[in-house]
């Protein structure tokens, strides 16, 4: 066999490459080789380069959005915050749970019983209806009355400005032979149950009127003397008491309230003016800057009257002026000349850093901030002078706000009560407050979504025993949607 291939190769003539055919042949390895680079390596590097650039100006374009946020970090948070008052607005309308209880308590409170006689409520099964493509639950409740005109029409505008979702579904009318109107109203109640995180047990806290010293029905007659609380006697109007303390003219103890009068055994004369007894149902609460946030509402922790002012506040110092201020230029406080001293009476639960203080303007319209307290070293009631222009040319000022006030860099959150604030003519007392819990310290905590009262008893204090006090501490009645951020007041244990 290998013979026959020699001789075949043998037989095959060859010659030597000339210069041309090398030339070409050496050119035609060039090309393949180039082709094959091309085809296997450059080829590949460009569609990888490529896909590098896309995926480089993907990133750069998110960058870029990512910086547009951040730059708009601030009105974020200020659409968050109104969405989320809005979400809190919104649940503040509704009931928590349908639950019969709660709603006999509110009813109670709305309907006027003086003028309207009803005789009994009669509850429907909860059902459910689409609102706003949500599934909302409600409750009907027919409501038998007897009564005039006049309470009715009461009765309705009641249900109308209820806190609570709350409707007339409809209103039936009859004349009665004395003259008296009778009929059925059908109210229906909504409530966001299982639309909203809320806790399923709420306690119906029922507030009542605290009043240890009793009265007697011969204290109106002149010159009677009974025994009081503290083993001194109580003293008709103008003549003082006699329990050694600051009197005033009506014979009551404690601070000094608008009238004179004569203190036995001690006592001191006080006359003064209240400007302002802080009975006012609505405050608005005004911040120097987006992260100073807060609430001022009622409350009926009071020194004098039913009512009194909570501020709450939470302030992070970024700015020069840091305020937690309430407005309270609708009271149209006046002065019209330098009183001898001026006064307002602050609740402190727990020690704080911050300044307590008062808006003035005068006769120009300039403004001034006037500091009454650098820093609460109190706890319970305690009365703080508040130093006036003493200048005459200056009068007469107004008292515009009262506000709370922390120094750039330094943050703080908490509850304070104001009440009464007296102009003193012509002495200032100092005194203490009888009765005042100066031994528990309170502390202060800041509602978290999903929070409620029992939630925030079983977590803080490892039981429920606690949800009442929490709600007379805090002004909270059954049925209330504790809204996020909301600052409450707890005792330490």
């Amino acid at each position: 066999m290998s013979t026959k291939l020699k001789s075949l190769f043998s037989s095959i003539k060859t010659r030597p490459l000339t210069k041309s055919e090398k030339i070409l042949l050496t050119l035609l390895a060039i090309v393949g080789i180039a082709y094959l680079g091309n085809q296997y390596i450059l080829v590949p590097q460009d569609e990888k380069i490529q896909a590098l650039q896309v995926e480089k100006y993907e990133l750069e374009t998110k960058i870029s959005e990512m910086n547009a946020t951040l730059r708009r970090e601030d009105d974020i948070k200020k659409e968050w915050e109104l969405l989320h008052r809005e979400r809190n607005q919104i649940l503040s309308y509704y009931f928590p749970t349908l639950d019969q209880a709660q709603i006999i308590y509110l009813l109670n409170d709305l309907l006027p019983e003086d003028q309207v006689e009803i005789a009994d409520l009669n509850f429907s099964r909860p059902s459910s209806e689409n609102v706003s493509e949500m599934e909302v639950f409600n409750m009907g409740i027919s409501v038998p009355f007897t009564g005039d005109y006049t309470g009715i029409e009461e009765m309705v505008r009641a249900i109308e400005l209820s806190p609570r979702r709350m409707m007339v579904d409809s209103l039936s009318l009859d004349r009665s032979a004395d003259n008296q109107l009778s009929g059925s109203m059908s109210l229906k109640v909504y409530s966001l149950e299982g639309l909203a995180e809320m806790e399923e047990e709420d306690v119906i806290y029922v507030q009542t009127a605290e009043n240890p010293d009793q009265g007697t029905l011969f204290s109106s007659f002149d010159g009677f003397v009974g025994a009081t609380a503290n083993g001194g006697t109580s003293g008709t109007a103008g003549s003082g008491g006699t329990d050694g303390g600051v009197t005033s003219g009506d014979g009551t103890t404690g601070g000094g309230t608008s009238g004179g009068g004569t203190g036995v055994d001690g006592g001191t004369t006080v006359k003064g003016d209240i400007l302002h007894s802080f009975e006012w149902r609505n405050y608005d609460f005004i911040p120097s800057h987006e992260l100073v946030r807060g609430q001022a509402e009622p409350t009926t922790i009071a020194l004098d009257g039913k009512y009194a002012l909570r501020l709450e506040y939470n302030i992070l110092g970024t700015e020069e002026e840091n305020r937690a201020m309430v407005d309270i230029t609708s009271q149209d406080i006046e002065l019209k000349y330098p009183p001898t001293d001026l006064s307002i009476h602050t609740f402190s639960f727990s020690y704080a850093p911050g300044t307590v203080g008062v808006r003035i303007l005068n006769q120009d319209g300039d403004e001034q901030f006037i500091p009454v307290n650098e820093g609460i070293s109190w706890l319970g009631w305690g009365r703080s002078r508040i130093s006036l222009p003493g200048s005459v040319a200056e009068y007469p000022i107004k008292i515009t706000h009262i506000y709370y006030e922390m120094a750039k860099g330094r943050d703080d959150f908490g509850v304070l009560v104001f009440d009464k604030l007296e102009a003193i003519y012509p002495h200032h007392v100092d005194y203490s407050y009888e009765g005042t819990d100066k031994e528990a310290d309170k502390i202060f905590y800041e509602v978290k979504p999903g929070d409620s009262v029992s939630t925030i008893s079983r977590d803080i204090y490892g039981t429920l025993e606690y949800k009442n006090e929490i709600m007379r501490n805090n002004d909270i009645s059954a049925g209330d949607v504790l809204p996020v951020g909301k600052i409450l007041v707890l005792v330490k244990r």
